[in-house]
Formats: structure tokens, C-alpha cells, sequence
């Protein structure tokens, strides 16, 4: 029961991050680096989104993006479906487009976008993701990660299934496993931030063999290269370096690298990674969100301030723990 229990405050840890990063990082989306020094010195915690915010206007500090929706659809599919299929990806993520009216809101990265418009004309969800080259797939992979604890074939299986519908290239599968990779091994209890590391590594090789081949950068060599820049630096001063060197955008061969350069410069801290990531540029949300996962991960629950946790949830009416719970109950079956 004592490993059970660790179990479920790093399965929270994870989810909790990927929330917690989701919502610190939505108000400086988009923004440069010197914007956020100009509209808010330096971002420690949860904000407002700024009036007539290019993505986010209107949203109240602690609440979420697609990014958390996005990881709680493929909950939703895990826990409903029984596990990972692309017809299931692709169903929910159809519903919450249209539900939403997100094509016409300009709310949604090019690569779903793309998937969407083509799942509603009736396309094959194994086909439709076949130009997705962005970080839609990895943010969103948190739950595949925490299911495959110890699995990584089933991993690599369930990221490729879960990514077809909208990012079925060999880019953006390797990075998504190099993100589920990474948090299977955050979860195990001999788990450092090198062996994450390592097995981000070792995923992301074995998911760019799956979907379709393009010719972009390699993922497995641009997080080693994000750690190479930054060796020994703190995480502030390396996410400067990540943002002019690896780059903070939607692209795949950008943002995961990025995080991984954070999360190595943070030692695994969630709330230090988190911080430098919402202040960093670019993508901020996505960015924060997934190193908050993997970083939450590897700490647990108690490595976050309990009030802003419990200020994300009630903000999006999120229950994070009985989604941990429900979880785990899942990974035992």
C-alpha cells in the first residue's frame, strides 16, 4: 500500500503540474520575452489574462487552455474507451472542436485545425494527422505516460494511436514520446532527472520510426542539444539561452526540446521549471504545461503550493486527485 499510495501523489504531481504549468503560462502566451518583463516584471503566480489577449481574453487567473482539455479528452478516452484508438482521439477531439466552435475562434494550433476540418468531412482518423508537425500531440500524451508505467512498447503503441488523428508525423510521434516516455519514468520510484532524461531520449528514437517519415530535425539529438547549451545553468538564465538558440514556438523541434532544457535546468523542480517556462516567450502555456507534468511527476503533489492548486481547480473544475485515482485504477487492471 505505501508504493500505491506514492503512486497516486506522483500520478497527482503529474496532472497538477500540467494544469498548474497550463495556467500560469496562459497569460503570457504568445508574447515576447521582453513583453512579459514590460506587462508583468516577472511571472511567479497565477494571472489574469490580459484585456484583448490574442488567444486567451477574458480568462481569470488558474484557469486552463486546451492544453489540459485536450489531456483530459484523452482521460476521458482511457478511461471510457478502455484504452487508445485513433477512432477515439478523433471523436472526442471533433465533439470538443465543434461543441466549442473552435475553427471559428482561432483558438486551436494549424495542425488540429487542419485534422479537424478534415475529420469533418468524413476522413480516415489513421490519415488525417499525416502534415500535423506541432506540440499538439505531446501536450496532451501526460495520461499515456502514467498508464505505461514500465511498458514502454505499449508506450510507443498508445502514443502513436493516440497522435494519428491530428499529428501522425515521425516529428511529432517522437516527441510526444519522448514526453509519455519521460513521465512512465518519473513515475517509477528509482526515477532521477537523468534517467527521465534517458528515457526521453530512448523513447523519442523509438517513436520517430512510427507515422509518417518527414524530413525535420531529430528530437532525440535537439533535447541533447538543449542540455549541452545549458549545462549548469539556472533555470531563468537557461531559458533565455533555450529561446534564442532551440526556440519556444509550436513546433515540435522547438518546444519539447525546450522543456527538456528546463526541466534538466530546473533539477526536476516543478515550480521552478514552471516559472521559467511562463516567462520565457513563445508558447509559454504549452511549454509550462508539459514540463510541469513531467517535472510533477517526478516530485509528487507536495512539490506544488496546495492553494494554487486548489485555485486551478476551482477555476476549471478540475478534480485532480479522483482523476489520479481513476487512473491508476486503469494502469492495475
Amino acid at each position: 500500500m505505501p508504493v500505491q499510495y506514492k503512486l497516486l501523489d506522483r500520478v497527482h504531481g503529474c496532472l497538477a503540474g500540467v494544469a498548474v504549468g497550463d495556467a500560469m503560462g496562459m497569460p503570457a502566451s504568445a508574447f515576447l520575452p521582453h513583453e512579459i518583463v514590460e506587462r508583468y516584471g516577472r511571472i511567479e503566480k497565477l494571472l489574469d489574462a490580459p484585456p484583448g489577449h490574442p488567444y486567451h481574453d477574458g480568462l481569470k487567473a488558474g484557469h486552463i487552455t486546451d492544453d489540459t482539455e485536450l489531456t483530459m479528452l484523452v482521460v476521458e478516452m482511457l478511461l471510457e474507451d478502455g484504452g487508445a484508438t485513433p477512432e477515439g482521439m478523433a471523436k472526442r477531439i471533433l465533439k470538443w472542436a465543434t461543441d466549442r466552435k473552435l475553427l471559428e475562434s482561432g483558438l486551436i494550433g494549424p495542425s488540429t485545425s487542419r485534422a479537424i476540418r478534415a475529420l469533418m468531412e468524413g476522413k480516415n482518423p489513421h490519415e488525417t494527422g499525416r502534415q500535423g508537425v506541432t506540440n499538439g500531440a505531446a501536450m496532451k500524451i501526460s495520461p499515456i505516460g502514467i498508464i505505461n508505467v514500465g511498458n514502454r512498447q505499449k508506450l510507443i503503441d498508445d502514443v502513436e494511436k493516440t497522435c494519428l488523428p491530428s499529428h501522425g508525423t515521425s516529428v511529432a510521434i517522437s516527441a510526444a514520446s519522448a514526453v509519455a516516455g519521460a513521465i512512465a519514468e518519473a513515475l517509477t520510484p528509482s526515477s532521477t532527472v537523468d534517467s527521465v532524461v534517458k528515457a526521453a531520449l530512448e523513447c523519442a528514437a523509438l517513436g520517430t520510426k512510427r507515422g509518417r517519415q518527414v524530413t525535420l530535425p531529430s528530437i532525440e539529438k535537439r533535447i541533447e542539444l538543449a542540455i549541452d547549451l545549458t549545462e549548469g545553468m539556472d533555470p531563468s538564465t537557461a531559458a533565455a539561452v533555450l529561446y534564442d538558440y532551440i526556440g519556444a514556438d509550436v513546433a515540435c523541434v522547438s518546444s519539447i526540446p525546450t522543456v527538456f532544457g528546463l526541466f534538466h535546468a530546473a533539477g526536476g523542480d516543478p515550480m521552478e521549471a514552471i516559472i521559467a517556462a511562463s516567462n520565457l516567450g513563445g508558447d509559454t502555456d504549452t511549454i509550462a504545461s508539459m514540463v510541469g507534468g513531467i517535472a510533477g511527476a517526478l516530485k509528487g503533489i507536495d512539490a506544488f503550493p496546495p492553494e494554487m492548486v486548489r485555485q486551478v481547480e476551482e477555476e476549471s473544475d478540475l478534480d485532480l486527485k479522483d482523476v489520479a485515482l481513476k487512473l491508476i485504477e486503469h494502469m492495475m487492471r
